[in-house]
C-alpha cells in the first residue's frame, strides 16, 4: 500500500469501522436483555484486546510508518474481539444470546443496506451495484486478499466464489464456532441486500465448511 493515506484506506478503516458497530450493537442488546453482568463479559474481551477505535479521522490514529501493518492489525483485532464477545455470550447464556445476535446481525444488515440505498452511490437496481456495495461495506480482508471471482452474472442472478473464508482466522483466535458465524455473517448479507433493493436476495450455495471445494455465494431476483 502506499506510504500516505488514499481513497483505500479510508474505505477500508470504514468497513472496519462497521464491525465495531456491529460489536457495539450485539452489546447493547444484550446488556438491555441480559441485565448488566454483560458488561462484565465485554471488560474481560477489552482486556484481551483492547477498546474499540474511537469514531475520529483514521489521520488520527493511524501509524504513517506502517499504514498497511496498522490496517491488518485492525482487522484482526475488530474481528477477533466481535467473534470472543459473541462466544463468551454464548457460552453464558446459550439460545437466548444466540436470539440476540441474529438480531443485531440482521439489524445492523439493514441499516448498511439504507445507508448504502440513501447514499446514491450504487444503482441498486442492477445486480452489479448490489455487488459493489457488498464490497464496500463488508470487512472481508485486506484489498490484496481477495480472491473472490464473480462466475455468472445476468440480470437476475450474480453468483462469486471463493476458496477461503478470510474471517475464519480471527474466528479460529476466538475459539467461536465456524458454523454459527458464517450463519450471522449470511444473515447480516440477507439483510443488507434486502434493505437495498427488495427485489434481491442473497444465499450461500456452497461452503468449504461442509466438504465443498469452494464458498459460492448468489445474489438472485425474487
Amino acid at each position: 500500500m502506499s506510504a500516505f493515506l488514499g481513497h483505500i484506506h479510508y474505505w477500508l478503516y470504514n468497513k472496519i469501522r462497521r464491525v465495531v458497530e456491529r460489536e457495539n450493537l450485539i452489546y447493547t442488546k444484550a446488556e438491555q436483555k441480559l441485565g448488566p453482568a454483560v458488561d462484565e463479559i465485554r471488560q474481560q474481551v477489552w482486556q484481551t484486546y483492547g477498546e474499540p477505535l474511537p469514531d475520529i479521522d483514521l489521520a488520527e490514529l493511524i501509524d504513517q510508518s506502517n499504514i498497511h501493518g496498522w490496517l491488518q492489525r485492525q482487522i484482526n483485532i475488530a474481528e477477533t474481539r466481535e467473534a470472543t464477545l459473541i462466544k463468551e455470550l454464548l457460552d453464558t447464556y446459550g439460545d437466548e444470546a444466540k436470539t440476540i445476535i441474529e438480531e443485531s446481525f440482521e439489524e445492523h444488515g439493514a441499516i448498511c443496506g439504507r445507508r448504502a440505498k440513501e447514499s446514491n452511490s450504487y444503482n441498486a437496481a442492477g445486480i452489479g451495484g448490489l455487488y459493489k456495495a457488498l464490497n464496500d461495506y463488508l470487512l472481508n480482508g485486506m484489498p490484496c486478499d481477495q480472491s473472490d471471482m464473480v462466475t455468472e452474472n445476468t440480470s437476475s442472478k450474480l453468483v462469486w466464489e471463493g476458496e477461503v473464508c478470510l474471517q475464519e482466522r480471527n474466528w479460529d483466535r476466538a475459539g467461536a464456532d465456524f458454523k454459527l458465524m458464517k450463519k450471522f455473517y449470511q444473515r447480516w448479507t440477507t439483510s443488507f441486500v434486502e434493505s437495498l433493493n427488495p427485489g434481491f436476495t442473497y444465499r450461500q450455495t456452497a461452503d468449504t465448511l461442509t466438504g465443498d471445494k469452494v464458498n459460492r455465494h448468489e445474489f438472485l431476483a425474487k
